[in-house]
């Protein structure tokens, strides 16, 4: 393993794999990647993989705007399945979800509402009686977590970064306001930048207690569910804001979500992993309600993770922070991978050039929580 280098990345997810990738193709070859395990053998691995703009936050919507191209350009290798996105709602949320809807069409992005008429052709599967329509975005869709990680990380590899698994790092090292490197359960790496983008480990390895992160994990779920009697694939990611509920198609599956207390955890080592057996019950009766002819659906499997949240639920990409050439990624908020691909790019035009040039990442420094 190598001993020096001229950045190191500690964490093998989608944003350490994606900063790699735009370092190295900006020009920065002499990149060292750590994971303490295997690339994407965390939290990215357990990602639903939507990728939609309807998003509330403007600035962020053009972050997955960008990211959305990314991903169609890179369709194959990433696995990118633009088969549509669906937003419905009810009286009550309507003017928040038409909203959204008219901020996309202001920014000049696709977007279509859809009467419950409309909703109905669309997805006939869809009981729409108590719904009042929806926003609709044709290029949107899912993308495979773990094919796109594997992607940034193999082409960053292919340009001269070194990609090391199974190396723990024990802490970053510094002396007089500079990173000096990372010591690791291997030996010490040395180099003048640090980028630290290991989710909800991020607080344990931060080296400068001077300069807090605002970040609390929070235990997550998801689970897969079958489609019965030979239903076709129900082809739309899709959102309703009455049940909660969130869903697309994979493999021979559908992934089946819903709204849920995000419940705080001691730590990101220590959580219960099995699903809730109640979540499992709403998740179910979400789903029966909302597309009836999978009533009969049944769990094949459940996915438990951590979020690493801030308080605004925005993340924190930012540096240096409080050390010359340590920055830090993280604080996506369950919300991260849809725009990993301009998060990545941005971090890496910071890091080699004092600020991003592509995209705009202002609104996501630390400094924003020190207002009053």
């Amino acid at each position: 393993m190598q001993k020096t280098a001229s950045l190191v990345i500690v964490g093998g997810g989608v944003m350490g794999c994606s900063l790699a990738y735009h370092l190295t193709q900006l020009g920065e070859s002499q990149v060292v990647l750590l994971e303490r395990g295997a690339l994407c053998s965390g939290e990215t691995a357990k990602s639903g993989g939507f990728v939609q703009t309807h998003w509330t936050s403007p600035h962020e919507v053009k972050l997955i705007h960008w990211s959305r191209q990314f991903f169609a350009e890179w369709a194959e290798p990433c696995l990118f399945r633009p088969i549509g996105y669906l937003h419905t709602t009810g009286s009550e949320r309507e003017p928040v979800v038409r909203q959204v809807h008219d901020m996309l069409l202001a920014l000049g992005f696709e977007s279509h509402w859809l009467g419950p008429r409309e909703v109905k052709k669309l997805q006939p599967l869809l009981r729409v009686d108590d719904l009042v329509g929806g926003a609709y975005e044709p290029q949107s869709g899912w993308v495979d977590p773990i094919r796109t990680t594997h992607f940034f990380g193999d082409a960053a590899r292919q340009r001269g970064a070194h990609l090391h698994e199974g190396v723990r790092v024990l802490q970053i090292a510094h002396r007089d306001g500079k990173v000096q490197g990372v010591e690791t359960d291997r030996g010490f790496i040395s180099s003048p930048r640090v980028v630290l983008a290991v989710g909800p480990w991020t607080s344990q390895l931060h080296p400068t207690p001077g300069v807090p992160l605002p970040l609390i994990a929070k235990r997550g779920q998801v689970c897969y569910m079958t489609r019965p009697g030979g239903l076709p694939r129900t082809e739309l990611t899709f959102y309703d804001e009455v049940t909660g509920l969130y869903t697309h198609p994979d493999g021979d599956t559908n992934l089946v979500g819903l709204d849920w207390h995000f419940e705080p955890v001691w730590g990101p080592d220590y959580y219960e992993r099995e699903i809730d057996s109640d979540y499992l019950e709403a998740a179910h009766q979400a789903l029966s309600h909302r597309f009836p002819s999978l009533s009969l659906a049944r769990p094949v499997r459940g996915v438990v993770g951590l979020y690493d949240f801030t308080p605004d639920g925005h993340p924190i990409v930012d540096g240096p922070l409080g050390l010359e050439g340590y920055y830090v990624a993280a604080g996506f908020s369950g919300a991260g991978f849809k725009s990993s691909p301009a998060l990545g790019l941005g971090l890496a035009e910071m890091i080699l050039h004092g600020q991003p040039r592509t995209v705009n990442l202002d609104f996501l420094k630390l400094s924003r929580f020190d207002k009053p």
